[in-house]
C-alpha cells in the first residue's frame, strides 16, 4: 500500500522530497505494524503455554489433594486399629494376670491338699494303720460298732482319693489356663506391633502427600503468576499493535491528502497560467513574460502550491520576501555574475531540469523545484529566508 500511495502522490505532482519522506515514514510504520503483530502472535503462544501449564498444575494439585485425603484416611484407620490393638493387649495382659492369680490360688490349694495328704500318709505309716484297723476290729464290742469303725475307715480313704483327683484336675486346668493366657498375650503383642508399624507407615505417607500438595500449590502459584505476566504482556503488545496500525492509517491519510493538495495546486497553477495566457492574447501581444507567468500570477500560483508542503500563511510571507529579493518573482531573471536563473535563482540553472523539461520558461516548474529545494535544505521558507538575511543567499 505504501508504494501505491507514494506512486499516486508523485503522479499527482507531490514534491519528491515530501513524497520520499512520507514513504520512509510509511515503511517504518509498516515495519512497526509487522513487528507488533509478530510480538502479539509470540505472546499469544506464550500465554497459551502458560494457561496449559496452569491447567496441568491444577490437575496435579487436585491429584495431590486426593492422595493426601486417602493418606489421612489410612492414617485415621491405622490410629483406630492401633487403639483397638492397645485395648486387646490390655485385655490379654489382664487375662494373663487373672490366670496367673488363679494359678497361684490353685497352687496354694494344691500345696494345702498335698500337705493334708502327706500328713495323713505319715499318720498311717507312723501309726501302722493296718495294725490300727486290726485293733479297731478286735476291740469292737458289738457287730454294729465294728461296722461303724469299718465304714469310718473307708470314708477316710475315699475322701483322700477325692482330694487326690481334685488336685490332679486343678493342676491340669492351671496348665491349660497358663498356656491360653500366654498365647493370648503373644498374639496381642504381635497385633499391637503390627498396628504400630501401620500407624508409622500411614503417618509417613500422610506427610509425604502433604509435602507434595504444598510443592504443587507453589508450582501452581508460579504458573498463575506466569500466566498473569503473559496476559499483561499480550495486552501491552496488542495496544502497541493498535497504535502502530493507527499511525499507519494516519500516514496513509496524510499521503492521500498531500497528493490531493498537490493536484489542487497543479490545477490552480494551470488555471493561473491559462488566465495569464488569455490576458496576453487579449492585449494583442505575448507580453514581456513569454511562456511564463507575471510576478503576481506566479505568487498566486505559489500560494496554492505551498499547502502540499504543509506550509501556511506565515511561511508564504517568508517565501514572498525570499523570492522578491532573489528574482522579483520573474521566471527569466538571470544573475549576470553567477548565472543563477529563474524565480528561485537556481545555480546552476540546469538543476531545475529535475522538475521538468520546460524549466527555462515555465514558472510553475521553477517554483516546484525551488520549493523542493527549500523543503529539503531548510525545511521551511522562513528557514531559507533567515539564511538569506544572514548570508544574502540560500
Amino acid at each position: 500500500m505504501a508504494t501505491a500511495s507514494v506512486a499516486l502522490a508523485l503522479s499527482l505532482g507531490l514534491p519528491t522530497a515530501l513524497a520520499d519522506g512520507l514513504e520512509a515514514q510509511k515503511q517504518a510504520a509498516d515495519q512497526a505494524v509487522n513487528q507488533a503483530q509478530a510480538n502479539v502472535n509470540d505472546l499469544a503462544a506464550k500465554l497459551q503455554a502458560a494457561q496449559t501449564a496452569v491447567e496441568a498444575a491444577n490437575a496435579d494439585v487436585v491429584a495431590a489433594q486426593e492422595k493426601l485425603a486417602a493418606a489421612e484416611d489410612a492414617w485415621n484407620q491405622a490410629q483406630a486399629l492401633q487403639a483397638q490393638r492397645t485395648v486387646e493387649l490390655y485385655n490379654a495382659n489382664q487375662a494373663l494376670a487373672d490366670a496367673e492369680a488363679a494359678v497361684a490360688t490353685g497352687q496354694a490349694t494344691i500345696d494345702a491338699q498335698r500337705d493334708d495328704i502327706n500328713a495323713y500318709a505319715r499318720a498311717i505309716v507312723q501309726d501302722q494303720s493296718g495294725l490300727v484297723q486290726i485293733a479297731l476290729v478286735l476291740t469292737a464290742s458289738t457287730t454294729a460298732q465294728l461296722a461303724d469303725r469299718m465304714q469310718w475307715n473307708d470314708t477316710v480313704l475315699a475322701a483322700n482319693q477325692v482330694d487326690l483327683d481334685r488336685l490332679r484336675q486343678t493342676q491340669a486346668g492351671l496348665v491349660k489356663a497358663q498356656l491360653a493366657a500366654d498365647d493370648a498375650q503373644q498374639r496381642a503383642t504381635a497385633a499391637k506391633q503390627a498396628a504400630d508399624d501401620q500407624a508409622v507407615a500411614a503417618e509417613a505417607a500422610r506427610q509425604e502427600a502433604a509435602d507434595a500438595e504444598a510443592a504443587l500449590e507453589d508450582a501452581l502459584a508460579r504458573s498463575q503468576a506466569a500466566q498473569d505476566a503473559a496476559t499483561q504482556a499480550l495486552n501491552q503488545a496488542q495496544t502497541q499493535l493498535a497504535q502502530a496500525k493507527a499511525t499507519q492509517a494516519d500516514l496513509a491519510a496524510q499521503i492521500e491528502a498531500a497528493a490531493r493538495a498537490a493536484e489542487a495546486a497543479r490545477q490552480a497553477a494551470a488555471a493561473a497560467a491559462a488566465q495569464a495566457a488569455a490576458a496576453a492574447a487579449n492585449s494583442g501581444s505575448t507580453g514581456s513574460y513569454g511562456g511564463g507567468l507575471s510576478p503576481s500570477a506566479a505568487q498566486a500560483a505559489a500560494r496554492s502550491m505551498i499547502g502540499a508542503y504543509g506550509w501556511g500563511d506565515s511561511q508564504f510571507q517568508c517565501l514572498v520576501w525570499l523570492w522578491n529579493q532573489e528574482s522579483g518573482w520573474r521566471w527569466n531573471a538571470r544573475n549576470p555574475s553567477s548565472g543563477a536563473y529563474g524565480i528561485p535563482q537556481s545555480l546552476p540553472a540546469t538543476k531545475m531540469a529535475s522538475a521538468g523539461p520546460d524549466w527555462q520558461t515555465n514558472a510553475i516548474t521553477q517554483m516546484r523545484w525551488g520549493m523542493n529545494y527549500i523543503a529539503g535544505r531548510y525545511g521551511t521558507p522562513c528557514g531559507a529566508w533567515s539564511h538569506e538575511r544572514g548570508y544574502n543567499w540560500y
